[in-house]
């Protein structure tokens, strides 16, 4: 039997939407609920995301030698775990910003083994025209987000108890629809393929991005990504709902929402497209100036009528960037090392956001909401136009693959 697209993306959509949920509900526990500081909020989030920089690498090796149908349905059944232990806290009033905080370190390792198993997987499709597959995988997932959103801005409507069981419903859908996808008697890898050393194929991974500039330029962008607009964005939107306009958790919902639609709108255009990337490095420069600009406009609090097109014009970036990066990946690394890349690619997003939410948690703390985000906002320009002068991936168009590896200058 072969690999299922049907199922993968029905997959895609119900693992999205709990985390749709996860996304809304985590904070707001946080800043609306327990009533936490900044600085406590930056520090939660950079604790979910913490075990990507620990075990997404040996992740990518694990995924690259297990059957990984079967291998991410596990792990899909293993997020009802700390879901069980905070309906548990949430249902015997014992929630506290210790408890969540610990959930959020839990949940995030399981995210760190589920993220490079998922992408690989899609590497079974037979397709040339990978960047549309990407594409749709992004609409499904951001639009399964949305709904996810939309559930957790019911919070107050809905109790926090009936949110986590609806998430753990949608987890362990997942599960089954994964096992679906990606039959048994599908083998991912050899024999010889596990008995090797997993130290010497971690090796192999970083290997690909040493041995291309380009690449590594990928990388770069990804990382600045991620300690500067990304960072900024996950701590700086429910401090805006809660703080500044004095919303609750729908208003929140409501940022995030627009967001989705700017990320779906993005992706539906690629979709569309039948040829791949004339200059996909390029693209993913100026997607990333572009969210320094929008990252500007947010950080001074605009009213409602700019607010929500600037979050949707950054959306629409951020979706784009999303859809040119996982192209380049899987258009220019073997399925053998897929995973591997895949892993790599993320560390570089992950290891940058934890630190960069941090970092904005305190510096909205102690010195001012609009001064932080314009710092971060300006910094994101100057590095891009950086980026654009001196980068090779300035340069990267599909003339320079050869053998579906980048070729080097």
């Amino acid at each position: 039997m072969q690999f299922s697209f049907k199922y993968y993306l029905c997959a895609i959509g119900t693992t999205n939407v709990a985390v749709g949920i996860h996304t809304v509900i985590y904070p707001w526990i946080i800043v609306g609920i327990l009533e936490g500081s900044p600085s406590q909020l930056g520090f939660a989030q950079m604790i979910l995301l913490i075990p990507n920089l620990l075990f997404i690498l040996p992740a990518g090796v694990i995924s690259d030698r297990l059957h990984q149908g079967s291998w991410l349905a596990l792990l899909y059944l293993l997020y009802l775990f700390p879901l069980g232990f905070m309906l548990f806290a949430e249902v015997s009033n014992k929630l506290n910003i210790e408890l969540v905080i610990g959930f959020g370190l839990v949940f995030g390792t399981i995210t760190a083994f589920a993220q490079p198993a998922r992408e690989s997987l899609l590497g079974h499709s037979k397709t040339k025209a990978m960047h549309q597959l990407v594409a749709k995988t992004l609409v499904v997932r951001f639009i399964a987000l949305g709904f996810g959103f939309l559930c957790a801005g019911a919070l107050g409507n809905l109790s926090l108890s009936s949110l986590v069981c609806l998430q753990m419903s949608f987890f362990a859908v997942t599960a089954i629809l994964i096992r679906l996808s990606q039959p048994t008697q599908i083998e991912s890898t050899s024999q010889a393929r596990k008995s090797r050393n997993l130290y010497l194929e971690l090796v192999e991974g970083m290997t690909l991005f040493r041995d291309d500039k380009r690449l590594l330029h990928l990388l770069y962008i990804v990382f600045a990504t991620g300690i500067l607009p990304f960072g900024a964005f996950i701590v700086a939107t429910p401090i805006l709902a809660h703080q500044i306009y004095h919303g609750g958790a729908g208003l929140l919902a409501s940022i995030q929402m627009v967001f989705i639609l700017g990320v779906v709108a993005a992706n539906i255009g690629v979709m569309r497209k039948v040829d791949t990337f004339s200059n996909p490095g390029r693209s993913m420069i100026v997607t990333f100036f572009w969210r320094g600009v929008l990252l500007l406009v947010v950080a001074w609090h605009p009213s409602f009528w700019l607010l929500f097109p600037a979050v949707f014009f950054w959306g629409l970036s951020s979706g784009l960037a999303m859809a040119l990066g996982r192209t380049i990946i899987h258009d220019n690394v073997a399925l053998a090392f897929r995973a591997r890349a895949v892993s790599m690619y993320q560390l570089s997003l992950f290891g940058g956001t934890p630190l960069g939410a941090w970092l904005c948690g305190i510096a909205i703390e102690n010195f001012d909401f609009r001064l932080s985000l314009s710092s971060i906002a300006i910094l994101t320009a100057v590095l891009a136009i950086l980026a654009a002068r001196r980068s090779p991936l300035w340069v990267l168009t599909p003339s320079t693959l050869v053998n579906g590896s980048l070729k080097s200058s």
